[in-house]
């Protein structure tokens, strides 16, 4: 009888008391992630798609090394502006677009044991930002011109691997905000790219006076094409399910709140308006 109820043990979700863990996160490339904030991070959205870079991999502490866990990412807007480049720095522009309820991104190697997230850690190399709205392929949906920052998300999973929303942890890095854009503004972040990453290779084979030619071609483009090797490489993160998008954005409303990161103190620019012959104009007696 004991055998078969320690069997039976197997199929009962997890009790949350019994589990002991404190999940922690950090942020790998963090040195380099500060060097882009210092000139102010941008990445590139496409309608196919564009990869980020740098991109978010953390490595993870407390996990309960035989329960499962579920990673999740997801980019938040960092404040309600609007931002333009001017005179080689970003400024506030306006009040910026309407924001839709994203989906957070599911690590594909979700759900797995807290000793394998442990030993690995969670990189997400696969995903990618779009302008499309209507993008069929599980990209994540940015507007131009405004400011983001990612949120890691740690969620246990019961023993049928469902995600216990009560157990999520969440994690705002230092330095990893950006604005998203369809074209490079800054040709220092242009060249960091170039001289950073890896798919980028090709570029920097080239001699001193070619780069620069290469940096005004590339303000007038654009955005600066993928090499060959970071296109072939397919997307192949999963698409989260209506059920857990339901569930999750009742989880993170219900018990947290807004977690954005304090919005930055900014004034929106007073836009004069228009002055010259109006209606009143039309209407009025004439002089006699």
């Amino acid at each position: 009888m004991s055998i078969l109820l320690s069997n039976l043990a197997l199929f009962i979700q997890n009790d949350e008391k019994s589990v002991d863990d404190n999940p922690n996160a950090e942020l790998e490339g963090q040195d380099l992630w500060k060097e882009f904030s210092v000139k102010g991070t941008e990445m590139v959205i496409t309608k196919k798609g564009r990869r980020m870079f740098p991109m978010i991999r953390t490595k993870l502490y407390g996990l309960d090394w035989e329960s499962k866990y579920i990673m999740m990412l997801e980019m938040v807007q960092y404040d309600r502006f609007r931002y333009k480049f001017t005179n080689g720095k970003w400024e506030v522009a306006g009040k910026g677009d309407i924001q839709p309820i994203r989906a957070p991104v599911m690590h594909p190697g979700s759900p797995k044991t807290g000793e394998d997230w442990m030993k690995d850690g969670a990189c997400f190399k696969m995903l990618k930002l779009s302008n499309d709205l209507m993008n069929a392929d599980g990209h994540i949906f940015l507007n131009s011109m405004h400011r983001y920052v990612p949120r890691f998300h740690i969620v246990r999973c019961d023993s049928f691997g469902n995600p216990i929303f009560s157990t999520v942890k969440s994690f705002v890095f230092d330095h990893t905000d950006f604005i998203a854009v369809t074209a490079y503004q800054n040709i220092e972040v242009t060249a960091k790219k170039i001289a950073n990453n890896p798919f980028a290779k090709g570029f920097r084979k080239q001699n001193l006076e070619e780069k620069k030619r290469r940096s005004r071609v590339l303000k007038k483009q654009e955005t600066v094409e993928p090499s060959s090797e970071e296109m072939d490489q397919p997307s192949i993160l999963p698409n989260i399910s209506n059920e857990l998008m339901a569930q999750w954005q009742l989880a993170l409303f219900s018990s947290y709140g807004p977690i954005q990161p304090e919005p930055l103190n900014l004034k929106i620019p007073e836009i004069p308006k228009k002055s010259g012959f109006g209606v009143l104009d039309l209407l009025a007696e004439p002089n006699s």
